[in-house]
């Protein structure tokens, strides 16, 4: 039975809510919500979010054609990044594709020919297509990279480490990029960095601070890297250090919380945490300017400098 204009209003001010428990039950039912949300998305295959494709295609707004022509590999390099990096992130298009779509989404402030140039700092650049473009658009990037995942041997797990914990440089890795003696021998993208000329700086992410004075970079973004550096109990440490090298802008977009620590209280209270402080952010002058779902969590997340802080 459909409800007049008078009962709406009536059956508001006996449910506030809409929920029969009131406020308390109406933030039970959205936590179990969320949770079931992100468990849902682990276990259903089909795409939560546009492809690639659409998301170039209703910007209208396409990689130029000098993109399409592939890393310039010796086959040796083939053949040692054939043990260390995923197939997918062989094929330099589909890179450059991926990271067109997050700028021209969430900073499109870059993605013009006639912007003004910026220092830009990406944390984790991987084969590096986000600095590529930035440099195709006349922008002044610089990369950083590490080797900070798991090794296999000492069975340290760079994921769960506090913030300024395990010095990873101290360990020796299966791959042979850490020595065990404070130096970095080589990371896992290096031969594609190095074919490109791009500007890569190795340091470990989880130490702070970082190796530039601050206001270095008009510009930090981070992404789907950020869980690799330590325990969400620390992330905040991280975003104010990217604060700290930013004269205007933090870019940052987390992956989503793998399936196996939806159990793990202490960690996904730390994650759901992390998600109330980056939205309620400010500090220095910065504040949260957008946060995003993509990939059904809350993951994607702006900062701005707003005042002189």
């Amino acid at each position: 039975m459909r409800l007049s204009h008078a009962e709406l209003i009536k059956h508001e001010r006996l449910f506030p809510t809409g929920h029969r428990e009131g406020y308390a039950g109406f933030k039970n039912e959205l936590t179990s919500l969320r949770d079931r949300f992100y468990a849902e998305f682990l276990g259903n295959k089909k795409p939560k979010q546009p492809e690639v494709n659409e998301i170039l295609a209703a910007f209208d707004s396409l990689p130029p054609e000098e993109f399409s022509s592939a890393y310039e590999l010796s086959d040796d390099d083939i053949q040692k990044l054939a043990t260390m990096i995923q197939r997918k992130y062989m094929l330099r298009f589909k890179n450059i594709r991926r990271s067109w779509a997050l700028l021209i989404q969430h900073m499109p402030e870059l993605m013009s020919s006639d912007a003004p140039t910026r220092d830009v700092l990406e944390m984790s650049s991987a084969h590096g297509a986000t600095l590529e473009i930035l440099r195709h658009f006349g922008h002044r990037p610089i990369g950083n990279d590490f080797p900070n995942f798991l090794t296999d041997k000492s069975e340290v797990n760079s994921r769960l480490r506090r913030i300024n914990g395990v010095d990873l440089t101290q360990i020796t890795d299966d791959h042979g990029t850490l020595a065990g003696d404070g130096t970095v021998d080589s990371w896992l993208y290096q031969p594609i960095i190095e074919s490109l000329g791009l500007d890569v700086r190795l340091f470990d992410a989880g130490q702070t601070p970082y190796p530039f004075e601050s206001g270095s970079f008009d510009t930090v973004m981070c992404f789907d890297a950020i869980e690799h550096y330590c325990h969400p109990l620390d992330w905040m440490v991280v975003v104010d250090e990217f604060v700290r090298l930013s004269r205007r802008s933090v870019l940052l977009i987390t992956n989503p919380v793998q399936g196996n620590k939806l159990d793990d209280n202490p960690y996904m209270n730390a994650f759901y945490q992390f998600q109330k402080d980056m939205v309620s952010y400010s500090n220095a002058g910065f504040e949260c300017i957008h946060a995003g779902i993509s990939r059904n969590q809350l993951t994607a997340y702006k900062l701005a400098k707003l005042s002189s802080g």
